[in-house]
């Protein structure tokens, strides 16, 4: 009987524990923190597996790092400077690519205003996109914002003056200094 009612009370016990274990769980959230400002994304009309080409250039130093997807298995492959490309991270390249995030815009100046920006007449960082279907987009990258906590940047033809997010155009621009290519 001891034993029996040992038993009943071990049970109880794990019970007991596993309702609260899992009471945690479900007030618990697996997001991640949310930022003080909120991002959109600069391009909304296509994916990654829509993305056949990709082009980082430093206006100021000619740098060049351009890959492109082979069309029969879609795998990237380094074109300047060629070599044997890293492919997790052309597959980084091309997601920021499509999830380029912008805190903001502000109206574009007009003139000479835009050296302000970092625009003398090009920008610190150029970036090319070539869609499979053969839709080019270009982002012109300037100076970073007072704050420091982005980027100022024009979008193909559009009249606004984008605040990109810093962290993808950092990782971008790290990636033009020293290309995923062996």
């Amino acid at each position: 009987m001891k034993r029996r009612s040992s038993l009943l009370i071990f049970l109880l016990v794990f019970v007991g524990l596993l309702v609260l274990t899992i009471g945690q769980n479900l007030t618990r959230v697996d997001v991640l923190p949310t930022p003080d400002v909120p991002f959109y994304q600069v391009f909304t009309d296509f994916v990654l597996l829509d993305v056949s080409a990709v082009r980082l250039r430093s206006p100021e130093t000619g740098d060049t790092f351009a890959m492109a997807r082979e069309p029969t298995t879609g795998v990237w492959q380094a074109i300047s400077p060629e070599g044997s490309l890293n492919i997790e991270t052309a597959s980084a390249i091309g997601r920021t690519m499509v999830l380029l995030p912008y805190t903001r815009t502000i109206s574009a100046p007009f003139g000479d205003d835009v050296e302000t920006y970092g625009f003398t007449p090009e920008g610190i960082l150029s970036i090319e996109i070539v869609l499979i279907n053969g839709e080019t987009h270009i982002v012109a990258v300037g100076y970073r914002i007072a704050t420091e906590l982005g980027y100022y940047a024009f979008v193909d033809d559009r009249p606004e003056l984008y605040i990109l997010a810093r962290a993808p155009i950092d990782y971008l621009i790290n990636q033009l200094r020293e290309p995923p290519v062996a």
